[in-house]
């Protein structure tokens, strides 16, 4: 008869800011001791979460690197009995390369370090610009269940490091993300999961922050999927949240595949194409002008449904006394 385990895990779909360490290492904290309170036995963060992501060219200077390094060593020593894995910039200091990483953290210690494999340079990625990819796949053991961590981008292939390590023993992957939102995303992400879980049988965890960054604009929707393929808990877009779900998986010594898909959580209500581009775009607003340090915008009016529609948005991201209009009129307004 098989031997399964129980595992509470946590999902910290957090909204951290680029170059923000001391911040965004206070909410890590944070949502480390809400999942602590949960009872969470293990709480994953997003991809590079404490230097938040992309970091860009902060990363080509030593002294950020190292603040980030000391950053994490600082919530390190915070953490207790529930596993942490943190997305920070990991260095080789033999080499100087530099890595985006993922620390699996408990009682005061790293356990162990996890590097990308694949580095997306792509689109609005240029990740090959700045880390050196991992070729390494650590497993790692609570409640006598094995599991691995992937990084984002190294879940979309489908014979890369999530089937390698199931090969290698691991029943659960950990995927911490910064995946962008576009419309349709959602779904590409769910049909991709869902058969990256299935046809490795294999539970995925995957944790993906919120928040505008510049252009860029994440929407979360942190979920997970049983080794069946199906959607068994999923988070809310747009918004911070822990996600906390009671998964059954086999122990080490149980045969991969051969266990139930019983868990419990809660799945959202998927919100319509229309909603998830106004979420977006009310975001994407809000977090540019705060995270840049400014309070106010202004915006010419001039008359038509486009500065209207942008007003509007200005409005519910920053409220009506910070948004200012100017009239432009002309023959037509």
């Amino acid at each position: 008869m098989a031997d399964f385990a129980k595992l509470r895990v946590g999902l910290a779909q957090i909204n951290p800011t680029v170059g923000a360490l001391s911040a965004n290492a206070a909410k890590i904290a944070d949502y480390y001791n809400q999942a602590v309170v949960a009872k969470c036995e293990l709480v994953a963060f997003p991809e590079l979460s404490l230097t938040g992501y992309p970091p860009e060219d902060l990363v080509l200077k030593d002294g950020f690197v190292a603040d980030n390094l000391s950053e994490l060593a600082k919530i390190v020593k915070s953490i207790g009995d529930t596993v942490a894995v943190i997305g920070f910039v990991d260095r080789d200091d033999r080499t100087g390369e530099i890595f985006n990483a993922a620390a699996i953290c408990r009682n005061g210690a790293v356990l162990g370090v996890y590097r990308k494999h694949l580095l997306p340079n792509y689109n609005v990625f240029d990740e090959q610009r700045y880390f050196t990819p991992g070729f390494e796949n650590p497993l790692f053991t609570i409640n006598d269940v094995c599991f691995g961590v992937t990084i984002c981008e190294d879940i979309w292939q489908a014979d890369g490091p999530v089937a390698a390590q199931a090969s290698l023993g691991a029943v659960l992957n950990i995927n911490i993300n910064g995946s962008p939102f576009h419309g349709g995303k959602l779904n590409v992400r769910h049909e991709m999961i869902s058969a990256r879980a299935k046809d490795n049988e294999c539970v995925v965890v995957y944790v993906n922050q919120i928040g505008g960054q510049d252009e860029l604009v994440f929407d979360g929707g942190s979920m997970i999927f049983s080794a069946d393929g199906s959607l068994v808990a999923s988070a809310d877009q747009f918004v911070e949240e822990l996600l906390v779900c009671d998964l059954t998986l086999p122990k080490s010594s149980t045969k991969p595949g051969s266990f139930p898909t019983q868990s419990v959580g809660r799945t959202s209500r998927p919100l319509t194409q229309i909603a998830q581009i106004h979420a977006a775009l009310v975001l994407g607003t809000r977090d540019y002008v705060l995270k840049n340090g400014f309070t106010d915008v202004v915006i010419g009016l001039s008359g038509g449904v486009d500065s209207a529609v942008v007003a509007a948005i200005a409005v519910e991201a920053l409220g009506a006394k910070n948004v200012h209009g100017v009239s432009m009129p002309s023959r037509y307004s």
